[in-house]
């Protein structure tokens, strides 16, 4: 793929000399006269580097390098000029410009510095996929998507934990994926141990048809643990204690501190780390994510397409406090995969009140993603005192940094 160069530059003749002398290298160039001009080609993974000049009428150097840093934090830009001075020179370069090169300039020394300039951003863009693909083979990014603090502590946890052979309790509201964290870590885990599965609500007493030999070098996963009785624990304990290098990971809505008939458990394996899985309401604004997440392993279990969810249905998804959690969640993606992208539910089941929520929560997210998570400038374009602006992030749980990329 040929190199990329973004020329701004409001004189003309000097932006048709320097686009001759970067053609002439194999250069793709994309010509601007200004920062409005070149908008539309400054974008996040953007293929190439920026060359700009410092000095120009209406947005000068310094407003194309906060607009491109505010894009995308790692794209080189190189700075042009006719007026070079050492207080100008420093504030670019604290400001984070790659280069600075005075005009005229020779050939040779703004060649250079392009390619320079583009060798990095390749490198850049080449960890950037590299990440990506890792991302796509990586069980707690596909288990627990999305950018909101939340979702990032999770995966970070579930993939600390996954290199760590210790036991792990999980907890959290109910339907929250305590369980789907469990086997995250067993998936991720650099082993090839099966998994025991124990469901204390369901099976009641601990029933396991296997030899305790069996659990040797294997992972348990024991679920409500807060449902077990005295006897349940002991017998689990002693299953343990029988075999050799199980790891116990477990998952209740209380802390293990206050289920009372653990203490036993907790007294004879105390090296355990203690995971909060959290709700849907602190991962609010990764809910289109998560829907769409939910509505892609649906359709794959149906053995049907993928649908596109009808425009009422996504915002009932950012309407609703989802108390429910994933299987609330997960049913709403069901029914439309069922109706094969049709659906009679959405706000029409709303009152006034939730419509205007909805869409007043719609504003913010758009705002914050327009502005690449910039608060001040959000609120600046709602027109809103930036107080009550970060009031109702708050009141819908949105984080102005997750909406960044």
């Amino acid at each position: 793929m040929r190199d990329r160069v973004l020329l701004i530059e409001d004189d003309d003749a000097m932006r048709a000399s320097l686009t001759q002398s970067l053609e002439l290298e194999d250069m793709i160039v994309v010509q601007a006269n200004g920062l409005a001009q070149a908008r539309r080609t400054i974008r996040a993974n953007f293929a190439g580097i920026v060359l700009s000049d410092i000095r120009m009428p209406h947005a000068d150097g310094f407003d194309v390098l906060e607009r491109v840093r505010a894009i995308d934090h790692d794209l080189p830009v190189i700075f042009l000029t006719g007026e070079a001075d050492v207080p100008t020179a420093v504030r670019a370069l604290q400001n984070g410009v790659y280069d600075f090169l005075e005009k005229p300039c020779s050939v040779d020394t703004l060649v250079n510095t392009v390619r320079r300039a583009l060798k990095h951003r390749q490198i850049v863009l080449q960890a950037r996929r590299l990440e990506t693909m890792l991302e796509h083979s990586d069980a707690a990014a596909i288990h627990f998507p999305g950018n909101t603090t939340a979702s990032q502590v999770l995966r970070r946890e579930l993939r600390r934990l996954s290199e760590i052979d210790v036991d792990v309790h999980f907890v959290g509201d109910p339907g929250v994926g305590k369980r789907l964290a469990a086997h995250t870590i067993h998936f991720q885990s650099d082993n090839s141990a099966s998994a025991v599965s124990i469901n204390f609500a369901r099976d009641g007493a601990l029933r396991v048809h296997e030899e305790p030999e069996a659990w040797a070098n294997r992972v348990v996963i024991a679920k409500n643990i807060e449902r077990a009785d005295a006897a349940d624990v002991l017998r689990l304990l002693q299953k343990l204690e029988q075999s050799s290098d199980a790891r116990l990971l477990t998952t209740s809505v209380k802390q293990l501190d206050d289920i009372t008939h653990w203490q036993k458990m907790r007294q004879a394996r105390p090296a355990s780390v203690t995971v909060n899985v959290p709700n849907l309401r602190a991962r609010a604004a990764d809910l289109p994510v998560i829907f769409e997440s939910l509505l892609r392993q649906v359709a794959r279990n149906f053995d049907t397409d993928m649908p596109e969810a009808p425009a009422n249905v996504l915002e009932e998804v950012g309407a609703r406090d989802w108390s429910g959690n994933l299987p609330e969640l997960r049913k709403l993606a069901q029914d439309v995969v069922l109706q094969g992208g049709e659906s009679q539910r959405g706000l029409a089941i709303h009152g006034f009140n939730e419509q205007v929520q909805a869409f007043e929560k719609t504003l913010l997210i758009e705002a914050l993603k327009s502005n690449t998570g910039q608060a001040a400038r959000a609120a600046e374009q709602l027109g809103l005192p930036r107080k009550t602006f970060y009031d109702k992030l708050a009141k819908y749980g949105i984080e102005p940094k997750s909406m960044k990329n």
